[in-house]
């Protein structure tokens, strides 16, 4: 029992004087917020965009929409290619190509675990909300990098 309220004791005033200690270190003073890159916001500023202007792109250029103003349009187009430039690249090394690989490999191969147990008549086996999660991914991967290419093209 004793050892009990020792603990809670520990707790209930330790944590916050840990807290407060921690919090007075001079590490803190050192973090600048807002000195990293960020590319959203120095894309408004290049185009000099308003913010009705900013959330029509923001809406916009990942649904590969056309934009009737030239500005809008100079913007979508760089926005939509510093996106794609960010995405995911293929890999150069032999090692990524060797995990892209075993990675297709475990797709096709649990595909296949997935027909055979649907064609056996066992769709129990499988997990239904795995296969939707991940075909819901795939599907705004590809239609996400659609939408940005589509806004290249049409706005260039």
């Amino acid at each position: 029992m004793t050892a009990a309220w020792v603990i809670i004791g520990l707790l209930v005033l330790g944590l916050p004087l840990l807290a407060w200690w921690v919090g007075g270190r001079r590490v803190w003073s050192r973090l600048r917020p807002g000195a990293e890159h960020d590319p959203w916001r120095e894309a408004v500023r290049a185009h000099g965009l308003t913010g009705a202007e900013a959330a029509l792109l923001a809406r916009g250029v990942p649904r590969g929409r056309r934009f009737d103003d030239p500005r809008l349009r100079r913007a979508a187009v760089d926005w939509a290619q510093l996106l794609l430039e960010q995405g995911a690249r293929r890999p150069r090394t032999r090692r990524g190509r060797v995990l892209v690989a075993l990675g297709c490999l475990w797709a096709a191969g649990v595909l296949g675990f997935l027909l055979v147990r649907v064609l056996m008549g066992h769709p129990e086996d499988v997990n239904w909300v795995s296969v939707a999660v991940f075909s819901l991914l795939a599907v705004y991967v590809v239609r996400r990098r659609r939408g940005l290419r589509r806004t290249v093209a049409l706005n260039q």
